[in-house]
């Protein structure tokens, strides 16, 4: 698991990115609120749980969980007191028939990473933002996001309760990796359906306008 600060000057606020598979900070380094620090977690090959007082300096913390980083969030985040909690494109269960990727739909798409790589997968997955993205897609070795999708698919496998209260989840009406139908059966009310591809970043006010909820409810 890897963290990397995008800001960290004493703001009163964080805002904890966990992102999806294959990602790293270059998929949110575009978004700058003042008044937030900003760390990004990627890399999920491995897992660290944040202890309870590892942000305990911020006024607030605010998750933002993109894709697989929906589940990565419910195994490391359990004892980070957030104030807003925001899934993205994703479910507490990434492969799963119901409320995931389908298995054999994910299979399919590893065999076909292995066979021919991703770009394939990445014009699917970022949709208009391709073009802006795409000179950093091979930052990470092609190899280590394999070995991650491997472990991703071998340990969220694993039976486990998620716990986490999720405040909302954006579901992109145009994703084309997580059907938009499983993600809206698991998460029922709590479902803001969006016009965005599975990257959904490339529409800023996903992020500002909960952090502008926040704000007006601090006041």
């Amino acid at each position: 698991m890897r963290k990397y600060w995008l800001t960290r000057d004493g703001n009163p606020g964080l805002i904890l990115f966990m992102l999806g598979w294959a990602a790293d900070h270059h998929a949110v380094e575009h978004l700058a609120p003042e008044g937030y620090d900003m760390l990004c977690v990627y890399d999920y090959r491995t897992l660290e749980p944040f202890a309870a007082e590892e942000f305990s300096a911020y006024r607030n913390v605010t998750l933002f969980a993109w894709s697989f980083g929906v589940w990565a969030a419910e195994r490391t985040c359990r004892d980070v007191a957030s104030d807003c909690a925001v899934a993205l494109g994703g479910t507490p269960y990434p492969v799963d028939d119901r409320f995931g990727i389908p298995r054999r739909a994910f299979l399919a798409t590893l065999r076909g990473l292995r066979g021919s790589g991703a770009e394939t997968f990445n014009r699917r997955a970022y949709g208009a933002d391709y073009d802006r993205l795409a000179p950093f897609f091979d930052k990470r070795p092609f190899e280590d996001k394999l070995d991650e999708l491997g472990v991703l698919f071998e340990r969220s496998a694993e039976p486990y309760m998620p716990s986490l209260d999720w405040t909302a989840a954006v579901v992109g009406d145009r994703d084309a990796i997580f059907p938009p139908a499983n993600m809206l059966a698991y998460w029922k009310e709590k479902a803001v359906v969006k016009p965005l591809p599975h990257y959904p970043f490339g529409d800023p006010g996903i992020v500002s306008g909960y952090l502008k909820k926040i704000e007006n409810d601090n006041r």
